[in-house]
């Protein structure tokens, strides 16, 4: 089975896929869908720690926004949250990865099964994935599921 070019492309620069990976190329789509993918103009925090497998997921938007943390645009965080944050201009969304779906990587994905997993996350609708809210400077928090203030 041939993966999806973008796969392939984030494994040879992680040196292999896996879910997290994964999980962090979805978040970063969505970081470009709302916020653009003009460099320099996003910030994102990435809170899943420095140790892996989680950190894999900052990886993820590496590949997939215009932020690194070699340019300055993207920072890990100790925290183990499996959220990010990103932020322009007075704007902040964040999206964490669902409980479910976490305990689902965590407890029955093995070594020999991460192209199945990794597959499998990559076709996933959005709003099974992730948790996602936007705020502004203003104080507005949107849950933009269902468009809604919170």
């Amino acid at each position: 089975m041939q993966f999806p070019e973008e796969l392939t492309r984030a494994a040879e620069f992680h040196t292999h896929l896996g879910p997290f990976l994964v999980v962090g190329l979805r978040m970063g789509r969505v970081v470009v869908r709302e916020f653009g993918d003009e460099p320099f103009r996003t910030k994102i925090d990435v809170h899943t720690g420095r140790v892996p497998p989680y950190s894999c997921l900052s990886d993820g938007i590496q590949m997939s926004t215009p932020c690194t943390t070699g340019n300055g645009g993207m920072t890990v965080t100790d925290e183990r949250a499996m959220r990010i944050d990103a932020r322009q201009d007075d704007r902040t969304l964040s999206v964490a990865l669902r409980r479910d779906i976490f305990d689902w990587i965590e407890n029955e994905c093995s070594e020999d099964d991460q192209h199945v997993f990794s597959l499998e996350i990559w076709g996933m609708p959005e709003e099974k994935l992730f948790e996602i809210s936007m705020s502004s400077g203003a104080g507005d928090d949107v849950n933009s599921e269902t468009g809604e203030n919170r």
